[in-house]
């Protein structure tokens, strides 16, 4: 550990050289840097490690005390340290922008003022529109512009409350444009060349919502001056050649191409200086693309001569020039040019060298050039192709060169015009010649003056052609139809048309933010303050009122000012208070403990006289002082304990209006326009600012600090901010007093007279400081008073309105597309309707209440459904709610019980309140009385909502039922009939299972014929995801291979991976090679392993599989001689679970543990299935939304992320990747490390238990406390304590997985949890004298660095009092009672404290004599103690937010991201601060399992950070690494995707069975015996119809084989009757038959064969006959033939004669009808279960078996369908067969029924 060491110098504490003295904040540093540090105030220095402003003594800092104890001792945590907790509090963002500080510094000089153009018309009056691309102006100083339209953005939107300032507005339009617009942009604006326009800068016109390009207006072009030049004239069309030629070469220099010219481009200053106007330039270029998309539109093919003709005089008839390659660009973008087109060459410098000679050639010649060349182009282009057309183009160009007018002195033009007028490029004269040439006709000049500028221009520049810009290709839109269309909708920039519904999103803006009035005050609001989760606000009225902040209902008044009241502050700690001070002088302490009292705590006056104007201001320091600024000029401070005077601080000239305590320093404002600076360890004064402006005088009206910025608002407007006690800034923000002023890291809120809350953003540094105006928020009133808390903006009026949850509304685009954000908008709707019956109900007494359960179902009796009283159902369950737990549902928990109702999946953050929600849609949909299910996770989750939410429904009159492990099946039967079941999935399904292998109704336990109605399922993604791989098995026991197992796992020891056999880790599958085969072939001593006679493979494979992919203490535990799964979701131990196929045994076997039996597959069902036979189902969770996709496909589900009540302000650091484990693991002991100093709790989430107890160990070798949840026994007993206390300041908890998911981490820690720890350490040990043996010495350890719960004396009494009690029970009474039974004494008494009045509890306790009140002894201690522990845990909690909240570490990706999601979701419960980190390395299993390059990675990272230790948390890895989760998710949803599609054709199957059983089971008698009857049909016409053909002559009929098997099946039933009838006798009666014309059904038989018994008699029987006979008739069994209806009838009659023969002989028996239907019943369902589970059995190995079939290019699923149903029809086939036998045998021979129950 490093010695200490001096902040400044960094040399560590010797005593001789380096000596540390202790400053008064308790800071060292050495004697040397203190004396060296500047002093800016006298006797004032401040302090080098923690920058708050201490005294300094005059004699130096040998005064100051040494720091002896530094010398001695190494610390091992520094105070410094505890600093850096700041890093974690992220500054919650008021409003969101998209732009960086850089590029708010790049255009914000770039951008006019507001004010700085009037647009005007023609007329030069004020425009109202902004329709036209280019407008005029003038500037202040009436210098005239050009305005050029650049882009648009939103206007004003009357429903946002925020309203944007200009230059936010600016800078959102300019960051919303494309970059090349931006670069274009930049650069025109930067241009300063000579004979150039100006460009100003860019303006917004606020009106119209249009950004402008301003730019210089100059004087129009002369034309008709140079209509008539002579060759005198000459000289001055020369100047005006030079001075364009110069401009274009100069803006060359500047990278700028124009590409195109016309005369309006030239303009002229006062002094007829010709300049190129950029503006007009930039409008040249648009009109062009204008013209040419016009022309090409409605072409569908590429432009030849004819259409190039057409563009050539639309530009040349609108005055524009332009060179060629030009034209063929803008064609290109068009895609209109043909192959064969010289479209070659590339827009360049000497583009502009065509334009510029036609200009020239226009000034000479006049409007005659023009003239003539259209009409030559016009006659020739329809028969020439373009590039002829081009060559006639420039030869009549040419030959206009010749003309007269171009002679005398202009005949020096001719030859460089001429050459300038060539199609390619490289062939014409550079600018510079054509310079020269202009030259000559104004003078001979005797040297060259531009030599070298027609040098190639050197490639500092990007060029670019202003006319192809992207500003020219801008889209116009008129203002009046943008206004119209999408209202406050951002248009320029990068948004695509078409794209968004612009009728909703025109109403929405990016940072808008919402409001919700508060009422309540009868005269103005004077102050606002916020804690402990209220709202308090103080007002003229002389109360203050208390607000939720949760949803802003009124809590609480406090009254008892006789004055006005002034200022109101809140103190948090172990008994949190409200203090208020009025005008009168009155200071009032309040309590704000919940139930809150009418009475003050204490109270108490300062003195006044006829001068004394009350108290203005108050503030608290951490010493526990409250100060007051009075209008007696000064500042007192008292002490909270008693209210006695500590002291009083003078100086101030007049009233002090404002105190701030920051950084153990008070500032003090005051109407003297001062600000003093107090020190709050001896109140002396440290300092005074605002001394500056000596003679001016400016009340300070308010102050507000934030770290180390202060700022003060003045009564004119003005502000003042300082930075470490230096003035930075000052200026006036406001018209009129500023009356409140708030500051939070770099948002500055300020509100007074002018009605309107401004938001200004500080940025810059030590040295400057910049204060902008973001925006402003208009009220009605003047803004008395503003609070700012998490991002959360609060304000009082002078109205007597707050306005409250003033927070930038968190949505962007992408949400008001979604479709969740339409379908949570409509259930608000239902929060409506829900919360308009709220005052009604809340009138009912507790009868009334009840009573509407009642009602409901009577209106549901007559007609009404659910969803016309859902809105009055969920009131009722609100209220229901608030009297029965306290407990009253938010309106995003109505929203997700609308969610749940509707049967979708409703995703709610962590501590959103899943539970309380499920009571609304529960309670709705029992009220039909067919049951619903609330499924949990685990049995404890079950028992607690079954307890704590069956309360609300109890009191309405359901029943709640509770199903556990370990019930019998009457009380399941119970628990199951009941409205309202609670149970874990499970159970559920298991109960389902062994419901459908009864074989006595009387067992089963579900609502059978209708067991499922609507379900809720708590956690639903881990229920139907996570152990969707899983399927739900019920087994039987085979034991013969026993013995085989533990050699198996003896030779898989001798084998070596990649040498004899190949493991895919990914697949969990294993391959031998052929050394492996020899290998594993010569230990067993046999020649084959795959021997059906001797069969080895399958043993040693999976001795195999147990020896590489099931690790001990990561997927099991060993305990008491058994192997214990352990879940990989939860982390518990399942300890009735069993790896099916062998693997079970094959770990027993390594593990040289007894081997159970083996075993097989008596009944199974997936999660999926079981869901899917719910008719309406639903289910809630947290994490959700990434598997949407999933479950709309598998269950057509939807999943609606429900809003947070609280905005989540968690922060999720980056994620760190190591190349090894070892630097992970360290550097996760490191962060804990560190937590633990801050003293923040930290929950640190390992992927199994051989990992939670590798980081155990590295943390108690550090002494770092801490608790581990894993699965072992002695961790697993205490599983909920640990979780309850792991948001206790300086907890550690190490937990595998999610283990403890359903318990709230709460902040402080879990008041009720640790009240109950207290009650069971005071009296188990009188109830039990058994002791848990759980050996935590490691909580022993953590228990010493918690804070001490302080029990108050009244509890203590009340426990020592219960704990006598128990201990008189415990002998007198002979009590002896195991640990689970005291526990569950004391659970009821706990129980009774929630329902029984207090009052009635201690009656209880006095009245009872005889029998000692234990139960309502314990309930009253509970009670007493709860209050205490909510006390401090409240305490704790503030604390633990202050510092940052829960920090969660994970120490390995999950294989999906909503499991790394859920164990973040531990943090940021309910809007507390919270933080999260995940910590990965590459040798960690999943990167093992999914085949990651590692090597690589760990090449990479080393390469990086130099060290294989240290993390990277770069874009590219982390990119990696959740595109492998990505790819994770995938691979395990195509199995769970390929189990359900598998499962599919099983579910069917499976349906059919069930329902077969049910019917059986549970149908009325006679239904057992058409049963019988109906399989000795089918039996017989299988024998029948498989020895028969239809279109052969019955002599062809396999007829003997026929006789034996119908033999066969009877028995010794027909030995008698039927005993002589041979294959002759039945050919002579089927040929008789044939020739037979007609037959009676009635009393049908064939001839010479034996006549069945008569007993076919009464309506019954012979309908069924006939019934039997018709099915035979229309079947397609026999197929068509000649012989069809001999075959139909001897199935009728072989089935007759069977049945009547059974018919006879049960009735021979003697038996009654009751016993022979359950034998017909036993049977039945007997043979339909043997046979079940042999197809089951068939049907796991043939989905195994298909997958071969995929290397014959067939599909697997197809494969399973096709061999699935044979199976299928195959297992009908021959329970039909067995059934018959079975009950035909037993009535030949009753005596042995028993064999029939023989398995």
């Amino acid at each position: 550990m490093e010695a200490p060491e001096c902040p400044v110098c960094l040399q560590s504490y010797d005593g001789e050289c380096s000596v540390p003295r202790v400053l008064a904040c308790g800071h060292t540093a050495c004697e040397e840097c203190l004396t060296n540090l500047p002093k800016k105030f006298p006797d004032t220095i401040r302090c080098p490690a923690c920058t708050v402003l201490v005294k300094f003594p005059l004699q130096g800092p040998s005064a100051l005390p040494k720091n002896i104890d530094l010398l001695r001792l190494f610390p091992s945590v520094s105070q410094i340290k505890l600093e850096s907790g700041r890093n974690f509090k992220k500054p919650v963002e008021f409003v969101t922008r998209s732009w960086s500080d850089d590029f708010y510094a790049t255009w914000k000089d770039r951008i006019l003022v507001h004010d700085a153009v009037s647009v005007e018309n023609g007329e030069g009056e004020i425009s109202d529109l902004a329709s036209s691309s280019r407008l005029f102006g003038s500037l202040k100083n009436d210098s005239k512009v050009s305005l050029l339209r650049v882009a648009s953005f939103e206007l004003d939107d009357c429903d946002s409350v925020l309203k944007y300032s200009y230059v936010q507005r600016m800078m959102s339009c300019l960051w919303g444009l494309k970059d090349e617009e931006r670069d274009e942009l930049e650069k025109i604006i930067s241009i300063m060349q000579r004979g150039v326009s100006k460009v100003f800068g860019l303006w917004g016109d606020l009106k119209n919502g249009v950004l402008y390009l301003v730019g210089e207006k100059l004087i129009e072009f002369p034309w008709e001056e140079f209509d008539s030049l002579t060759d005198d004239d000459a000289s001055r069309l020369g100047i005006v050649g030079m001075q364009i030629c110069e401009a274009l070469l100069n803006l060359h220099k500047e990278g700028v191409i124009s590409g195109c010219l016309s005369v309006s481009c030239v303009k002229f200053d006062e002094f007829e200086n010709a300049y190129v106007d950029l503006i007009e330039l930039m409008e040249t270029g648009r009109n062009v693309c204008r013209i040419i998309a016009e022309e090409t539109k409605s072409l569908r093919k590429p432009v030849d001569a004819s259409e190039m003709d057409s563009l050539l005089v639309g530009l040349l008839q609108k005055g524009i020039f332009m060179s060629s390659e030009f034209l063929f660009e803008l064609l290109k973008e068009q895609n209109m040019l043909v192959k064969n087109d010289s479209s070659k060459s590339l827009v360049s410098y000497s583009a502009d060298v065509w334009p510029v000679c036609f200009l020239l050639l226009k000034l000479r010649l006049g409007n005659r050039f023009t003239k003539e060349l259209i009409e030559s182009v016009d006659a020739k282009g329809r028969e020439e192709s373009i590039e002829d057309l081009l060559v006639l183009y420039t030869g009549i160009t040419e030959k206009l060169c010749l003309e007269s007018e171009l002679q005398g002195k202009f005949k020096l033009m001719v030859e460089i015009l001429r050459q300038c007028c060539c199609i390619d490029p490289q062939a014409r004269p550079v600018l510079t010649d054509l310079w020269k040439c202009n030259r000559d006709l104004v003078m001979n000049p005797r040297f060259n003056s531009m030599r070298g500028l027609h040098k190639k221009i050197p490639g500092k520049r990007k060029e670019f052609c202003l006319a192809l810009s992207e500003l020219c290709h801008l889209v116009e839109v008129e203002s009046k139809e943008l206004e119209e269309a999408s209202p406050g909708m951002k248009t320029g920039g990068k948004a695509e048309e078409g794209k968004v519904d612009i009728d909703f999103l025109g109403r929405l803006s990016e940072g808008k933010v919402k409001s919700k009035d508060i009422r309540g005050h009868q005269d103005s609001v004077t102050a606002l303050a916020v804690g402990g989760g209220f709202l308090f606000s103080s007002s003229y009225d002389k109360t203050i009122l208390i607000w939720s902040l949760k949803d802003f209902s009124h809590v609480h008044t406090f009254k008892g000012h006789q004055d006005k009241v002034m200022a109101v502050i809140h103190i948090e700690g172990a008994k949190p208070v409200c203090i208020s001070g009025d005008g009168g002088g009155g200071i009032f302490v309040w309590s704000t403990t919940v139930p809150m009292e009418d009475q003050p705590l204490r109270k108490w006056y300062e003195p006044k006289d006829w001068r004394y104007t009350g108290i203005h201001a108050l503030a608290y320091s951490e010493y526990g002082h409250v100060y007051s600024g009075s209008g007696d000029n000064t500042i007192k401070a008292w002490s909270l304990q008693d209210g006695s005077l500590v002291c009083t601080m003078s100086g101030h000239k007049s009233v002090v209006s404002t105190l701030v305590v920051l950084n153990g320093v008070l500032y003090s404002g005051s109407w003297d326009g001062t600000v003093r600076l107090w020190s709050l360890s001896d109140h002396s004064l440290l300092t005074v600012l605002g001394e500056e402006t000596p003679g001016i005088v400016r009340s300070i009206l308010s102050l507000a600090a934030d770290d180390q910025t202060l700022v003060a608002a003045y009564q004119n407007g003005d502000i003042q901010i300082w930075r470490d006690d230096t003035l930075m800034k000052s200026t006036k923000i406001q018209i009129g007093a500023i009356l409140s002023i708030v500051v939070n890291g770099k948002w500055l809120f300020t509100g007074g007279w002018d009605k309107t809350i401004n938001v200004q953003e500080l940025s810059g540094d030590e040295i400057s400081l910049d204060c902008t105006h973001v925006g402003s928020i208009p009220c009605a009133s003047v803004i008395t008073s503003l609070s700012y808390c998490e991002g959360k903006l609060f304000a009082g009026f002078a109205d007597k309105t707050i306005k409250g949850n003033l927070g930038r509304m968190k949505r962007n685009i992408q949400d008001f597309t979604s479709m969740n954000y339409w379908v949570v908008r409509d259930y608000y709707r239902l929060v409506q309707s829900v919360n308009s019956l709220e005052p009604q109900i809340q009138s009912l007494s507790d009868e009334q209440l009840k009573a509407k359960t009642a009602e409901f179902r009577e209106r549901l009796m007559r007609g009404d459904s659910l969803a016309d009283m859902q809105a009055e159902a969920f009131a009722v369950v609100r209220e229901a709610a608030k009297r029965t737990i306290g407990m009253r549902h938010f309106d995003v928990q109505i929203i997700g019980g609308g969610v749940l109702h509707d049967g979708s999946i409703a995703e709610m953050k962590t501590g959103e309140g899943k539970t309380l929600v499920s009571t609304l849609a529960a309670y709705l949909n029992a009220l039909t009385g067919e049951g619903v299910h609330v499924v949990t996770v685990n049995d404890y989750l079950a028992q607690r909502d079954a307890e704590w939410m069956g309360r609300v429904h109890r009191f309405l009159g359901l029943s709640v039922g509770l199903i556990q492990r370990g019930m019998k099946a009457e009380e399941r039967k119970f628990n199951y009939s009941c409205d309202i079941t609670y149970t874990n999935n499970s159970e559920l399904g298991f109960d389902y299972l062994r419901d459908n292998l009864t074989s006595n109704r009387e067992q089963l336990v579900m609502r059978w014929p209708k067991p499922f109605h609507f379900a809720i399922v708590d956690e639903v993604d881990s229920v139907l995801i996570d152990e969707g791989r899983n399927p739900l098995l019920i087994s039987g026991e085979a034991n013969e291979n026993a013995a085989r197992y533990p050699v198996a796992a003896k030779v898989a020891e001798l084998l070596v991976k990649d040498i004899h056999y190949k493991a895919e880790l990914k697949e969990n599958s294993v391959e031998l090679t052929e050394e492996g085969i020899s290998l594993a072939e010569m230990a067993l001593e046999t020649a084959d392993l795959w021997d059906e006679n001797d069969p080895w493979a399958r043993f040693v494979m999976n001795a195999l599989k147990a020896k590489e992919f099931y690790k001990r203490d990561v997927q099991y535990i060993v305990r008491d001689g058994k192997a214990l799964i352990i879940n990989e979701l939860t982390g518990r131990v399942e300890d009735k679970r069993r790896w099916s196929e062998g693997i079970h045994q094959a770990v027993e076997a390594k593990e040289g543990l007894e081997i159970q039996a083996d075993s097989i597959v008596v009944a199974q069902i997936t999660y999926q299935s079981l869901f899917k036979l719910y008719p309406k189902l639903s289910g809630m969770t947290g994490t959700a939304k990434t598997e949407e996709k999933e479950f709309l496909k598998m269950f057509q589900i939807p999943v609606i992320e429900v809003p947070t009540n609280l905005s989540n302000i968690r922060i999720d650091l980056p994620i760190q990747a190591f190349a090894t484990a070892r630097g992970k693991w360290e550097h996760v002991r490191r962060e804990v490390e560190d937590m633990f100093g801050q003293g923040r709790p930290v929950l640190v989430g390992t992927t199994s238990v051989e990992n939670s107890e590798y980081l155990s160990e590295l943390l108690k070798e550090w002494g770092i406390p801490h608790n581990v949840l894993n699965a072992r026994p002695k961790y697993a007993a205490r599983e909920a304590d640990f979780i309850a206390q792991a948001g206790r300041k300086y907890a550690i908890t190490i937990s595998t997985n999610m283990a403890g998911r359903g318990t709230d981490i709460i902040l402080g820690g879990n008041p009720k949890m640790l009240a109950r720890e207290i009650i069971e350490d005071s009296i188990l040990s009188y109830l039990t004298t058994e002791i848990l043996a759980d050996n935590l010495d490691d909580n022993e350890l953590s228990q010493k660095v918690l804070s001490k719960i302080k029990v108050g004396p009244s509890s203590l009494a009340l426990l020592a009092r219960a704990a006598l009690m128990a201990k008189y029970v415990g002998k007198s009474e002979s009590k002896s009672w195991t640990r689970k039974q005291a526990k569950s004494v004391i659970t009821e008494s706990l129980e009774k404290s929630q329902t029984m009045d207090p009052v009635k509890l201690q009656n209880l306790v006095n009245e009872q004599s005889e029998m000692y009140p234990l139960g309502p002894a314990i309930a009253l201690a509970y009670l007493s103690v709860l209050k205490d522990c909510e006390a401090h845990c409240l305490h704790e909690g503030s604390e633990v937010k202050r510092l940052g909240g829960l920090h969660v570490i994970g120490t390995s990706l999950h294989e999906s991201r909503r499991i790394d999601n859920q164990l973040r979701g531990r943090a940021g419960r309910q809007g507390d601060p919270g933080s999260t980190r995940f910590m990965v390395s590459l040798q960690d299993e999943m990167f093992q399992k999914f085949n990651f390059d590692t090597e690589w990675a760990v090449r990479l990272i080393s390469k990086i950070t130099n060290d294989e230790d240290l993390p990277i948390e770069g874009d590219t890895i982390v990119k990696q690494l959740l595109a492998l989760q990505i790819n994770a998710e995938k691979y395990f949803f195509g199995i769970r995707k390929s189990l359900v599609e598998f499962d599919e054709v099983l579910e069917v199957q499976r349906k059919h069975v069930y329902d077969l059983r049910q019917l059986l089971l549970t149908g009325e008698n006679e239904s057992c015996s058409q049963h019988i009857f109906q399989y000795m049909q089918a039996v017989v016409d299988e024998i029948v119809v498989g020895n028969s053909n239809p279109q052969k002559h019955p002599r062809y009929w396999s007829l003997a084989k026929l006789l034996k098997e119908f033999m066969a099946i009877t028995g010794s039933l027909l030995d008698d009757s039927f005993s002589g009838v041979t294959e002759v006798t039945m050919l002579q009666s089927l040929e008789n038959l044939h020739e037979t014309s007609s037959i009676d059904m009635e009393d049908f038989y064939l001839p010479h064969l034996p006549k069945p018994p008569n007993v076919f008699r009464g309506i019954r029987r012979k309908n069924s006959s006939l019934r039997r006979w018709l099915d035979i008739c229309s079947d397609d069994l026999t197929g068509s033939g000649r012989y069809r209806t001999s075959i139909n009838l001897l199935r009728k009659f072989l089935g007759d004669y069977l049945i009547a023969s059974y018919l006879t002989v049960v009735q021979e028996s003697g038996f009654d009808d009751g016993y022979i239907k359950e034998i017909e019943r036993a049977v039945l369902l007997k043979t339909l279960d043997c046979y079940w589970r042999d197809h089951l059995v068939n049907m796991n190995k043939l989905s195994s078996a298909v997958n071969v079939r995929s290397f014959a290019h067939r599909n697997p699923l197809e494969e399973y369908k096709i061999d699935g149903c044979r199976f299928f029809i195959s297992m009908l086939s021959a329970t039909r067969r067995l059934t018959i036998e079975s009950i035909l045998q037993y009535w030949s021979s009753p005596m042995d029924s028993q064999e029939l129950f023989i398995s």
